[in-house]
């Protein structure tokens, strides 16, 4: 059989007879039967999800031995090596983490095409449509379907507000999945953060040119994905304070977000208590600056009194002449 009609006949074709179930279901709503084919998709794939957030878990908690391993051995292949065997004796499959978006990208692509066969928007396509679905009356019933929801036309493309949701989300996935504070490596720092900014961008591109139902199908599952990972996974080092530039916090008064895994930001005990991140990064070091220069100066005071006492005892030509006869 040719590989097209394998892909029709195994995902597409289903695929279509599922949506438009939904859409019956839902009462109507094609775009509520995609975001319930978004969780539906979600819970069958969470043992997958679950399997790869362990991973991502595991990978975070071997972080810092693998920077070890990279300052300890400058040639890449014996780094490689050390890193897997790493990876061996810790039981994680470093491929665990691509397990749930590699799943992704196939219905991805469906739905891509079932969504412009479903939506056509014209007596022709509708005509299809028919010749898709399964002899069944319910399914026959449920057309034709609607193409808007909450005032989103679901068939056409350029809806500004579903892709600023899709980049928003998208970025902050990739920013909740990436320790910075932990990565001492300049070259790999620099490429994180170019996959965090190139990452949200062509997938915005993506929600652009494509019909808004995809769109809102990619929205949805990404926020369901950070929920899920800041459940299971937790946040990282990622603070909604630090959404906020360090310049516009100074400005309205806020200091500097306190960075917990970062050794400059972790808090202090002082005599009355613990100094937070900001005060020991901003006032607090004045203090203790200050504090020190005070101290060195009463020590250096302490050791001159010391070093002058036995002069200032004993005077110069008495403290000699005590024992002598003459005295």
């Amino acid at each position: 059989m040719p590989i097209g009609l394998i892909w029709q006949t195994v995902l597409e074709t289903p695929l279509i007879n599922f949506l438009v179930a939904l859409s019956a279901l839902a009462f109507g709503s094609y775009g509520a039967a995609i975001l319930l084919f978004t969780v539906i998709t979600r819970v069958v794939t969470f043992p997958l999800t679950l399997r790869t957030l362990h991973s991502m878990r595991a990978m975070q908690e071997l972080n810092p031995r693998i920077q070890e391993i990279q300052k300890k051995y400058s040639d890449p292949k014996r780094r490689t090596e050390e890193t897997m065997k790493l990876y061996k004796e810790a039981g994680v499959n470093p491929l665990g983490c691509l397990g749930g978006q590699l799943l992704q990208f196939p219905i991805f692509i469906a739905l891509y095409q079932v969504i412009r066969i479903t939506l056509g928007g014209n007596p022709e396509a509708l005509v299809h449509l028919e010749d898709r679905l399964y002899d069944v009356q319910y399914l026959r019933d449920a057309l034709p379907l609607s193409d808007h929801f909450f005032g989103i036309n679901l068939g056409a493309a350029q809806n500004l507000p579903l892709v600023v949701i899709v980049v928003a989300s998208m970025w902050l996935q990739q920013r909740i999945s990436t320790s910075r504070s932990q990565i001492r490596d300049a070259q790999q720092q620099q490429m994180n953060q170019m996959m965090q900014v190139w990452m949200p961008l062509i997938f915005g591109w993506v929600a652009y040119t494509a019909p808004s139902g995809l769109a809102l199908y990619w929205a949805a599952t990404t926020i369901i994905g950070i929920v899920l990972q800041w459940l299971f996974v937790g946040p990282g080092d990622f603070t909604w304070g630090s959404l906020i530039p360090d310049f516009l916090r100074e400005r309205i008064g806020l200091g500097r977000p306190a960075r917990s895994h970062s050794p400059q930001y972790a808090s202090v005990s002082g005599a009355t208590g613990v100094a937070s991140a900001a005060d020991q990064d901003g006032s607090s070091e004045t203090r203790s600056a200050d504090g020190s220069g005070r101290g060195g100066q009463r020590g250096g005071r302490r050791r001159r009194r010391g070093a002058g006492s036995p002069s200032t005892r004993t005077q110069p030509g008495t403290g000699g002449h005590r024992g002598s006869p003459g005295g």
